[in-house]
């Protein structure tokens, strides 16, 4: 037995994956068992696979038909043998300490899931930028993490409106095995949501480092871009649904769980582009009960447009009139404090007072 088991499946990623092998075999943290799991690749990832397992022994491959990235992380969870269970993305990578800081957590805090931050990053335009986190540092502030538990109650909105990614947590092996259905949904896109709602509502204790530790690949060809069909957001709204009424946690998430669904299918209804999609989109906004308008605020908007719309395109037409019209008001609000400045720096340049002029006087003498 080791302490950690790192699930990797690996789909087509030859590019990436050096990348992602030698951010896990190099770990500070080196009691590790590392399984792979080839879903069935039909480029180079076999090949590096192998290169790796000869030279590292913690490395374990399994081959199997291509069947998806639910099914590939069930797979290796099977075989799993850790005392605590780590997943990552073979296009993504990791800081060399995060397991070493992760299974620090997760044992000083006797918690059955650790949570930490992650940034993306765009290969093509050498960008990287925070990521979409868990911020539980703004819930709690400034305080010891080493020596803090808390539970989904203390922190609903990272429940569901938050970043939902298996990667971005190390979970105890003993608290996944506690439940039959602590798998992932197989065939079917988006299949963290559901995993991730269930791990939090069910962890008795919750810890968090207050790192950004993981780097997530935002490029069109990233493995967990692959959005192969939009419309699985509606079934995977249901699961979560049918999840939190049966097991007595949606009274509780009912304001969340609104925002949710209505944040879940309008970002999807951008990306999908579809009339088909709209309409569906529509009539679940019809039928859908919302308990607090106002804690739907921040969607209200494009909520509103969307019931008030007959088609996709008189949607998406409303919507970029109101971003236009959004810009033209910042425009004319920075072109106000821009004037204002000209006027400031004007009064200063013309000023008989010594103590404004000195610093112009100063940068003049300066420069020569």
């Amino acid at each position: 037995m080791c302490e950690i088991s790192v699930i990797i499946p690996v789909y087509n990623v030859e590019k990436y994956l050096k990348e992602c092998l030698d951010s896990v075999v190099n770990q500070s943290f080196t009691d590790l068992e590392i399984i792979c799991v080839n879903d069935g690749s039909a480029d180079k990832s076999s090949d590096i696979l192998e290169e790796y397992s000869k030279k590292d022994s913690r490395i374990k491959i399994i081959t199997q038909k291509n069947q998806g990235l639910g099914a590939s992380r069930n797979n290796g969870l099977n075989l799993a043998k850790g005392k605590y269970v780590y997943f990552i993305d073979s296009d993504d990578y990791i800081n060399p300490d995060t397991l070493e800081k992760l299974h620090e957590s997760i044992e000083s805090n006797r918690s059955d899931v650790v949570l930490f931050k992650f940034e993306t990053f765009d290969d093509a335009r050498n960008v990287h930028n925070r990521g979409s986190e868990f911020r539980i540092d703004k819930i709690f502030g400034d305080r010891d993490y080493s020596d803090f538990t808390f539970t989904y109650n203390e922190v609903k909105k990272h429940v569901l409106n938050t970043a939902f990614s298996a990667c971005l947590k190390l979970y105890s092996k003993d608290f996944l095995d506690s439940y039959d259905d602590f798998r992932f949904p197989e065939n079917i896109s988006y299949e963290d949501v559901v995993f991730h709602v269930k791990v939090m509502t069910r962890a008795s204790r919750i810890s968090f480092v207050n790192e950004s530790m993981y780097h997530y690949r935002s490029n069109p060809d990233s493995i967990s871009n692959l959005k192969s069909n939009g419309f699985d957001i509606f079934e995977v709204i249901d699961m979560v649904e049918d999840f939190l009424r049966q097991d007595d946690y949606y009274d509780i998430l009912e304001n969340e769980f609104a925002l949710f669904k209505i944040s879940q299918i309008l970002t999807y209804l951008k990306s999908t582009k579809s009339e088909e999609f709209f309409q569906k989109a529509k009539n679940e906004f019809e039928s859908f009960k919302i308990n607090d308008m106002n804690f739907i605020k921040p969607k209200f908007e494009e909520y509103n447009m969307v019931l008030e719309s007959d088609s996709y395109l008189d949607y998406i037409s409303n919507y970029y009139l109101i971003q236009i019209s959004k810009l033209e008001k910042e425009n004319e609000k920075l072109r106000i404090e821009n004037k204002e400045l000209k006027q400031i720096n004007h009064g200063m340049r013309h000023s008989r007072s010594w103590k404004l002029t000195k610093p112009l006087r100063f940068l003049k003498n300066y420069r020569k």
